[in-house]
């Protein structure tokens, strides 16, 4: 097979070839020749590294199946079967701290997306696949698609998606910065809240400040939650006060349903 660029939360870049061994029943869901996104985590559960789009390749070894991800053979991770890759981190919730190695609850997160790229929508859609595909979460709603006109740059498209995630909001700030890397950065993926985190570090700004200021974030995530606040304030009430709110316009409110094997 040949070689796979993995990319960090740094944007450096690693060849590595992954080996997963995995249930029969599992290994039958992916077909020989498809591509699967991978995450990978050193042994304390942090997040490592995201490769998009890897090849795979299926093969029987004494009953069993592995599905090797594409490399050079210098870097091998193995998980055995059945297995699931931790969800853990450090993160200040109040005056709360999670440790290092606690499972944390599921948290309903709120990510906005953003391109100038012709090709907007697809990314988005791939985006959305690469977060709904990382063990903890699941995407609970996406929004229409909007465009916004650009006022001192070009014009762009935008969405908002709503999540549920096990990963604090440093990892899941990290991870989206590394699909963003994937896509070299064809899409802008934020942060946008987090339900009961507040963070004022200068890596992880829970809720995100300039949000409450940008329509094409909050016209979206409007449409998608009627009822959505920031930061104590209604979404709806901050879209009326925006001084871009004119610039904004719905695209389509059925637009992810044009893509091919999406989410079920």
């Amino acid at each position: 097979m040949g070689e796979k660029t993995v990319t960090n939360t740094e944007h450096q870049e690693l060849d590595a070839e992954v080996t997963l061994r995995l249930t029969p029943s599992q290994a039958r869901r992916l077909a020989p020749g498809a591509h699967v996104d991978v995450i990978v985590r050193d042994a304390g559960g942090e997040f490592v590294a995201f490769a998009h789009d890897v090849d795979v390749r299926i093969d029987g070894i004494d009953g069993g199946d592995i599905i090797d991800g594409g490399g050079s053979g210098a870097n091998r991770v193995g998980f055995g079967p059945d297995s699931a890759a931790p969800t853990t981190a450090v993160e200040t919730d109040g005056d709360e701290r999670t440790d290092v190695g606690a499972a944390i609850a599921s948290r309903r997160a709120v990510i906005s997306l953003d391109s100038v790229s012709q090709r907007a929508e697809s990314i988005f859609r791939a985006a959305i696949v690469a977060i709904d595909g990382i063990p903890g979460n699941q995407v609970e709603g996406i929004s229409p698609l909007y465009h916004v006109s650009g006022v001192t740059g070009p014009d762009a498209m935008a969405a908002v998606i709503q999540i549920t995630t096990r990963m604090s909001a440093r990892e899941l700030i990290g991870v989206l910065g590394a699909v963003e890397a994937s896509h070299e950065g064809a899409v802008d993926l934020d942060l946008v809240d987090m339900e009961g985190v507040r963070s004022d570090e200068p890596d992880c700004r829970v809720p995100w400040p300039s949000a409450r200021e940008h329509a094409g974030v909050l016209a979206p995530w409007l449409d998608m939650d009627p009822d959505a606040e920031l930061g104590g304030d209604p979404v709806s009430f901050l879209l009326a006060m925006a001084p871009d709110a004119g610039f904004v316009g719905m695209l389509s409110d059925n637009w992810i349903l044009g893509a091919q094997g999406l989410i079920d």
